[in-house]
């Protein structure tokens, strides 16, 4: 016989997916302009963290009530490491920094861990963030949801994530400001790499 709490956690734990990418028509010709800006600082061998910090903070200027962050897949793949969370209290970066990544551990650290998309639309019941329920609590976050960075390769390098103060699902506009954050957020992390490679 299934055991009924046991079948609601699974029900709250699965995968979502994102809704199909929708650009917003008003994806202005400086957005593009800045995307742009942000492929030629990895063509320039830029700081990781200042790129990802750039991309960050635009990406978060398309939809101010958006508080992003991107998480690095440690060493040893098995941990998260901190890269950039400008908008994020310094304490709760802490907290996060090098916890380890799994099936139940926040929407980043299961991302990472599957390999997908995890939406998070109400921490507050979502098993996934029974741990960490109270430091998202403490800074005000509601909702979060993560992607998995990903090389070129197909191999996972890190999340990027949308925290929310409200309760919410995603939109088509959300997915493609993912899509433009973690494509991104990818070349450049196998840029310095690669670049680290041969040094």
């Amino acid at each position: 016989m299934s055991d009924p709490k046991r079948t609601k956690e699974t029900d709250l734990a699965k995968t979502q997916e994102f809704p199909a990418a929708r650009s917003r028509v008003d994806d202005s010709e400086k957005f593009l302009a800045e995307q742009q800006r942000i492929k030629e600082m990895i063509a320039a061998n830029a700081p990781l963290q200042e790129i990802l910090s750039e991309l960050l903070l635009l990406i978060e200027a398309q939809s101010p009530e958006m508080i992003g962050s991107i998480l690095l897949l440690s060493d040893d793949g098995n941990h998260v490491q901190h890269a950039v969370a400008p908008s994020l209290p310094e304490n709760y970066v802490k907290v996060i920094d090098g916890r380890p990544i799994g099936p139940k551990h926040g929407s980043c650290g299961t991302a990472m861990f599957r390999g997908k998309p995890v939406i998070v639309s109400d921490i507050a019941t979502d098993p996934l963030w029974e741990e960490y329920r109270g430091f998202a609590s403490a800074i005000g976050v509601a909702a979060c949801w993560s992607t998995p960075i990903m090389s070129s390769k197909g191999k996972v390098l890190g999340s990027f994530a949308m925290y929310y103060r409200e309760p919410r699902t995603p939109t088509g506009e959300e997915s493609h400001l993912t899509n433009v954050a973690t494509k991104l957020a990818g070349q450049a992390i196998e840029h310095h790499a690669h670049k680290k490679s041969k040094s």
